[in-house]
């Protein structure tokens, strides 16, 4: 992979993210703030929790922490997966925004 190919790979991913906290909040008639800096998502949920998502250049990898467990991951046949547990990034983003926005 390519430094193009990546950062048009993030944009893609980090718009998907803002897309599914924006209406996941409106389903869900809760809070979600996030703010984008560069290349790092924080989302912060009122119970106090937080995710971070950012992107690692060098590895070309997106990491995700969540109040639980850090991920790291690489994009493997069309998708970001997590190179501990073979998981996909909307796999375990999803389950972690729902576990921390209640």
């Amino acid at each position: 992979m390519d430094a193009n190919t990546f950062y048009s790979l993030t944009d893609q991913l980090f718009n998907s993210v803002e897309s599914f906290l924006d209406n996941y909040a409106d389903e869900h008639n809760i809070d979600i703030d996030y703010d984008i800096h560069g290349n790092v998502i924080t989302i912060a949920f009122t119970n106090g929790s937080k995710i971070i998502l950012n992107t690692q250049e060098p590895l070309f990898q997106i990491w995700l922490a969540t109040s639980k467990q850090g991920y790291h991951f690489d994009y493997l046949n069309g998708d970001w997966i997590c190179n501990r547990t073979d998981k996909s990034f909307n796999e375990i983003f999803t389950t972690a925004v729902a576990e921390q926005a209640h």
